[in-house]
């Protein structure tokens, strides 16, 4: 078995002069620091007439916390306390997957109830909320 950590990603889609699908193209690639990096050499081109999709998370989008400042994680989720949910910018709140990592949807539904009451006290110094 092959000791390095990698797997195939997909380059393009190729389809006919009608829009149907005939080819997929592929390379392998490494993951180096979260993020894939294509190994040269390893392009691949395979007769396809059905993809299907399955698509992981990687984590929230970078541009959202380079614009805002916001710190991450070693796990490049937004950094915030659990049931705090502030993070390291004033009134920049964080909850759910984009805190937590990929999760269940009923851990995203607690942390929101309690980032807007988080949310609240900080508007209003105070909450109602439970």
């Amino acid at each position: 078995e092959d000791p390095r950590n990698f797997s195939v990603m997909t380059q393009k889609f190729e389809g006919d002069a009608d829009g149907n699908l005939v080819a997929i193209h592929t390379v392998e690639v490494e993951w180096v620091d979260r993020a894939p990096k294509a190994i040269p050499g390893t392009e691949k081109r395979t007769e396809a007439d059905l993809v299907l999709l399955a698509m992981g998370f990687l984590g929230p989008e970078d541009p959202v916390a380079e614009q805002l400042g916001v710190e991450r994680d070693a796990r490049s989720n937004y950094k915030a306390d659990h049931e705090i949910y502030t993070t390291n910018v004033d009134g920049v709140f964080a909850a759910g997957d984009s805190r937590r990592g990929q999760s269940l949807i009923v851990w995203a539904i607690n942390e929101g109830r309690g980032a807007a009451r988080e949310v609240d006290t900080y508007l209003m110094g105070d909450t109602v909320l439970p």
